[in-house]
């Protein structure tokens, strides 16, 4: 089995003259599914896991950044459907025919927004530890006390809180050791055990400090985005939707969940004994349905490959 090739970052020009940067791991002619990152980001560094479920179903991994995001240009009072506008450019530029895509926590409704926006294009969708339309910091009493809190300041002195975090996040690039300890005490439940070793531990706070490395901000924006209207509806997504969630999330409870599978047409929920950080831990599981819509198209034979 090869190992996947990480690409270099890349990038696009959009028809209005942002840039676009993505990266990618896999073959190039390999199954497409589009990773949505989280809120945090998506720096392309890869897991054992990722790389193994990636060689197995020869996947070809794209991960765009959204505005603000990596290489991606800033863009002004967004919607969560623009991004689905960036992106089938970016699968336009890349030739791309049809595709699964993956959103996890932040990056879920936009991975939604593309089922929605591009129904012959966008084979199945997977949504884990999905930020609903309707998730308010203030009203949701069953998310835990410190990130409620954190959540509730974002959303009432947005700026405030970017003056006060970029100044750590300079601090913590400096000694990324404390980060890693601050990763180890902040896990909650279901959360805890995928940060138990110091090796989870270390690519945590990788990703985190990668993906701030140009501030707090796109990490700000982003859930702000998210808290504002969409530009679409749940219901109007045709196409099949994974729907994977924690029933121990400490961020998005369970009940919300419920909610976004009660509106969705052609939905499969898993719901599990997990946390929101889920995806690491099940990334195998949910690549593989994904792979297999898209797979079977591309070539009849594909489905007996994934299923060995």
């Amino acid at each position: 089995m090869d190992t996947p090739l990480l690409t270099a970052k890349e990038s696009i020009e959009l028809s209005d003259g942002r840039t676009l940067s993505y990266s990618a791991i896999g073959p190039h002619d390999g199954v497409p599914i589009l990773y949505f990152h989280g809120a945090i980001g998506s720096p392309p560094q890869s897991d054992p896991a990722l790389v193994d479920a990636i060689a197995r179903w020869r996947i070809r991994y794209l991960m765009p950044d959204r505005p603000g995001s990596g290489g991606s240009d800033s863009q002004q009072e967004r919607r969560v459907v623009d991004f689905a506008r960036d992106t089938e450019e970016l699968a336009n530029a890349l030739g791309l025919g049809r595709f699964s895509v993956l959103g996890v926590s932040a990056g879920a409704p936009y991975a939604l927004a593309c089922a929605a926006a591009m129904p012959g294009r966008v084979a199945s969708t997977a949504a884990v530890s999905a930020i609903p339309p309707w998730f308010s910091p203030r009203r949701s009493h069953r998310t835990a006390p410190h990130y409620r809190l954190a959540l509730m300041a974002l959303l009432s002195a947005p700026r405030a809180i970017r003056a006060i975090a970029d100044p750590l996040l300079s601090l913590a690039q400096d000694r990324p050791d404390l980060f890693r300890r601050l990763f180890a005490v902040a896990a909650l439940g279901g959360d805890r055990d995928l940060l138990r070793t110091s090796e989870a531990r270390e690519l945590a706070a990788r990703r985190f400090l990668g993906a701030t490395a140009r501030g707090s901000w796109p990490m700000i924006d982003d859930f702000l985005v998210c808290r504002r209207s969409w530009g679409f509806d749940l219901e109007q997504i045709r196409s099949e939707v994974h729907l994977w969630h924690g029933l121990r999330d400490p961020v998005i409870p369970i009940a919300y969940a419920d909610e976004t599978r009660r509106r969705l047409r052609h939905v499969w929920p898993r719901f599990i004994k997990a946390g929101h950080f889920l995806l690491r831990s099940r990334i195998g599981e949910v690549l593989r349905p994904l792979a297999l819509a898209v797979g079977h198209e591309l070539d009849p034979g594909m489905p007996d490959r994934l299923a060995a």
